[in-house]
């Protein structure tokens, strides 16, 4: 069973924490040197969690998935510890859910990409999982006849996208 509540359409160019105009309001659950890493977006359609999944390596990229979440998933944010705010919605889900990820480039979005986040993954597993998919999602950009100004963000972004990968599974 896949959970099959919809995924936030990022809008490129946006800060990856307010990833849409639709945005009625950020809650924001915890932060990095000022920058919001982890919080929920309040939205009229559906809320969301966002959380900066990986980042910063190399210094200007970072990587982002952003969750549709239902009142139990609310339920559990405001009741949990900080330390297991993921868990079972990122980390340990119950199902299999379609997120989007997003690679944002100076906090400001320049990919996005629907991703099915698999059920019962550990934290490392949904990040080798995560850079993975990424790295193909790359790689079928750049085989698209891109614009040089958007080959360039690609390109750029797939260099950052195996570093992390480096980085991560090393």
């Amino acid at each position: 069973m896949i959970a099959t509540d919809k995924a936030l359409m990022p809008v490129l160019g946006n800060l990856a924490w307010i990833p849409h105009a639709a945005t009625e309001r950020v809650e924001i659950l915890d932060r990095f040197n000022g920058v919001p890493t982890l919080g929920v977006l309040k939205q009229p359609d559906a809320d969301h969690l966002f959380w900066r999944a990986v980042g910063y390596v190399p210094d200007r990229f970072s990587v982002w998935i952003y969750a549709p979440i239902d009142t139990d998933d609310a339920n559990h944010l405001e009741e949990c510890e900080s330390a297991d705010l993921l868990d079972g919605l990122v980390f340990n889900a119950r199902m299999p859910r379609y997120v989007t990820v997003g690679i944002a480039e100076d906090n400001r979005l320049v990919f996005e990409r629907e991703w099915l986040l698999p059920g019962g993954h550990t934290s490392e597993d949904v990040r080798l999982d995560l850079l993975q998919f990424l790295l193909e999602a790359l790689k079928i950009a750049q085989a698209q006849g891109l614009p040089p100004s958007r080959r360039d963000v690609v390109d750029r972004a797939t260099r950052a996208v195996r570093e992390m990968a480096l980085t991560t599974s090393g």
